[in-house]
């Protein structure tokens, strides 16, 4: 029986190694720069040695570093050649699809109706993720991703704008302390997913001082944290263009118009190369279709 560490935490070093900084690979792996520092220790760890040298504004790889690195990018690039063979075989494989868990519950489950009745040959393989999967080296055909569109080595288009805003029930915005304004929102719990950075970033590029990005309760459940925020008990950050039903009901709204940052937006994102098989070409052309206006 093998005994291996975290594969997360083995990617965590491998592209902290290769780019000899925590902040380039957090970009990569679409993950905060604390997650992959904390991944990284908790693979030091796990092997009872350090693998980095942590010196001011520079990283370098520590003897034991150096010798799992380049045994460990190789395993990762023979992995990634097979799943690349494998990719070749004859097209009644399934199509595997990495989505963000509120868009494929939020936004697509409720057009997929259309694309099976269209593509009934086509079986489909979703799996819901906050955390991008690596479509270089993991059996996933194609992505739909939150961010700038900025993965390297892969092909990302524009699906739909996305701009993250507080969302919370109405309720909230009339009650004892209402919220009117960005500073009313220190008076109400704040609702994380993952982690506080979409909190703290939207708060400081709205330019709000007064409200502290980092409290309040996380949950790594997306249907949750929407019935946590739709039933009053505190407010979310969320992308209006996939809660529309959410919102057209009355159910959420958006107590502001502060969209602080128009560069994000939601991403059809594969390998190049991946549209040369009609499985994907098709349900990428599916979801444009639905869109609508990219």
């Amino acid at each position: 029986m093998r005994r291996l560490p975290s594969l997360n935490a083995l990617r965590a070093f491998e592209s902290g190694a290769r780019f000899l900084s925590f902040t380039r690979a957090a970009r990569e792996l679409s993950v905060t720069q604390t997650a992959i520092s904390h991944q990284v220790r908790q693979l030091e760890d796990d092997l009872g040695v350090k693998l980095f040298e942590r010196r001011p504004r520079e990283l370098a790889l520590t003897p034991a570093g150096s010798t799992l690195y380049p045994v460990l990018a190789e395993a990762l690039d023979r992995i990634a050649e097979t799943v690349t063979r494998i990719r070749s075989l004859p097209e009644s494989r399934p199509l595997s699809v990495s989505l963000t868990p509120t868009f494929g519950s939020r936004w697509l489950a409720q057009r997929l109706g259309r694309f099976w009745r269209e593509h009934p040959d086509i079986d489909l393989r979703l799996h819901h993720s906050v955390q991008l999967a690596d479509l270089l080296r993991e059996d996933v055909d194609i992505a739909v991703r939150w961010g700038r569109g900025d993965w390297a080595g892969l092909v990302a288009e524009r699906l739909m704008r996305a701009q993250a805003t507080p969302l919370c029930a109405p309720a909230l915005c009339t009650g004892p302390k209402p919220i009117r304004s960005p500073s009313d929102l220190k008076h109400h719990t704040l609702i994380h997913q993952k982690d506080y950075q979409e909190w703290s970033e939207w708060l400081a590029a709205a330019g709000v001082a007064d409200v502290n990005g980092q409290r309040g309760p996380v949950i790594d459940d997306a249907n949750a944290i929407i019935q946590s925020a739709m039933e009053g008990h505190g407010v979310m950050i969320g992308i209006p263009e996939v809660l529309s039903d959410e919102i057209a009901s009355g159910e959420l709204v958006a107590p502001f118009e502060i969209r602080p940052d128009p560069a994000f937006a939601y991403y059809l994102v594969y390998p190049p190369g991946a549209l040369n098989r009609p499985q994907t070409r098709a349900f990428r052309d599916f979801l444009i279709s639905e869109a609508g206006s990219r």
